[in-house]
């Protein structure tokens, strides 16, 4: 069985409440028992003075029967009753009269006020023990505790009436004021229920209260602005392969049709293999780049950090593009870095991305320009470093030059030539937890950076 969120609070609620009342009537109910009892006991405290006063006054009075007379008129004056008992040491009973009950006498050294059943009846006793005229008497005072019991039981059933009435009320009051609260949140439902991928630029309305629903609101919000990112990516990224794939196919079933029109000798068919094969390597190509970014977008790209001779791979990175770099006319060039500077870095990775970034300035450097690898190592990381003397980027593209498929004149392609190859290379410097860093001045060349932990 499930219980709605509003159930649970109602139900927590009135858990909380009821916990509450009982504490406040038991409160209420010891404070009240305690403050008549004590009511009782000041009145009792008087009746013992007010019996050393009358013994006082009878002093001279010797006669035992007489002095019973005259604390007989003195009982009978006590407004509300009561029961006075005198004994004296020896044990004779001076007080009450014979139709009154006799009080068991105190136990040794009893001085506060007690409770004591007689009868049937309880009974608040007082006893002190009193000198007058040379004559020691202990005295015992009681009063019934009949109304007071009364006013207790009265007090019972009106909490046990009032307590499940204010329960059933606030219950009700919390159950509204839940659902009141929580209305918030099923207009949220709502709202989110209707978005789907075809809507996802469709916003939840933010209350402007600040408070924890507020911020719900807004964290959905951005949970739906990074789906949209994500999902607008994931569309421009397959529109822009799908493109990229319509020409190399449409060119080789354009070929492929040409060369079975009409017989051809044998070197024809050889040309137009060549270029089938051709447009297949391109194919390749992109297709690889596409499974890279497609490993770095799902589980990541699966680098292995290890401590990386970086002078090692930038010398390899130079000896590998010195044949373009001669046909072009621009000098690619290490810097020099004595000792060997190392990195934890994955080896394979960092040759990529050197490739990439070497071939990228290679391409937008004009004869008699320059292109400088270089590594430097710092007090705990390593900057390594590719800059050009060439044509540079416009500040309208540098934004973008990371993008997938993003091509910009005269803005930097990639290696492939696909507009991925600075795509691949960011993704294996984020898998390396940094990222490649550019600055730029038009006709003034590039200066590509990334931070290495040494």
């Amino acid at each position: 069985m499930r219980i709605s969120i509003r159930q649970r609070l109602t139900a927590w609620y009135a858990a909380a409440l009821l916990l509450g009342l009982g504490i406040f009537a038991l409160g209420m109910w010891v404070a009240l028992q305690e403050r008549l009892i004590a009511g009782v006991d000041g009145r009792l405290r008087q009746r013992i003075q007010g019996l050393e006063t009358a013994l006082g006054a009878e002093a001279e009075i010797r006669d035992r029967m007489q002095l019973q007379q005259e604390l007989g008129e003195f009982v009978r004056e006590i407004p509300d009753g009561g029961l006075v008992q005198l004994r004296e040491t020896s044990g004779v009973l001076l007080l009450p009269s014979p139709k009154q009950p006799v009080l068991p006498p105190p136990a040794a050294g009893q001085t506060a006020p007690y409770t004591e059943r007689i009868d049937g009846r309880q009974l608040r006793v007082a006893s002190a023990r009193l000198q007058s005229a040379g004559s020691v008497y202990d005295a015992q005072v009681a009063v019934s505790l009949d109304e007071i019991l009364g006013v207790m039981q009265d007090f019972r059933h009106l909490l046990l009436l009032l307590i499940p009435g204010v329960l059933i009320v606030a219950c009700l009051g919390g159950y509204w004021l839940s659902s009141r609260a929580l209305r918030p949140v099923d207009e949220i439902t709502t709202v989110a229920r209707s978005i789907g991928v075809q809507n996802l630029s469709q916003r939840i309305a933010v209350p402007r209260t600040g408070d924890e629903l507020a911020r719900m609101a807004q964290t959905w919000n951005d949970v739906l602005e990074r789906l949209d990112v994500a999902v607008q990516r994931i569309r421009q990224f397959t529109s822009d392969a799908s493109h990229e794939l319509r020409t190399p196919l449409a060119l080789i079933r354009a070929t492929a049709e040409l060369a079975l029109r009409r017989e051809r000798d044998p070197e024809g068919y050889r040309n137009s293999l060549r270029q089938i094969e051709h447009e297949a390597e391109h194919m390749t190509a992109l297709t690889e780049s596409l499974l890279t970014l497609a490993r770095a977008d799902s589980d990541g790209l699966g680098m292995t950090m290890q401590s990386t001779d970086l002078s090692e791979l930038i010398h390899s990175a130079v000896q590998q593009y010195a044949a373009l770099a001669i046909e072009k006319g621009v000098t690619l060039r290490a810097a020099a870095t004595q000792p060997p500077v190392r990195a934890a870095a994955d080896a394979s990775g960092i040759r990529r991305i050197l490739s990439i970034l070497v071939d990228n300035a290679l391409k937008h450097t004009p004869a008699g320009g320059t292109v400088t690898v270089s590594a430097a190592a710092g007090a705990a990381r390593v900057t390594l470093t590719v800059e050009d003397t060439g044509e540079g980027i416009p500040a309208a593209a540098l934004p973008h030059i990371f993008e997938r498929f993003y091509r910009a004149d005269p803005a930097r392609g990639s290696g492939s030539g696909f507009g991925l190859g600075l795509s691949i290379a960011q993704a294996i410097a984020q898998a390396h937890g940094s990222a490649i860093t550019v600055s730029s001045t038009p006709g003034a060349g590039a200066h590509f950076s990334l931070s290495l932990k040494s």
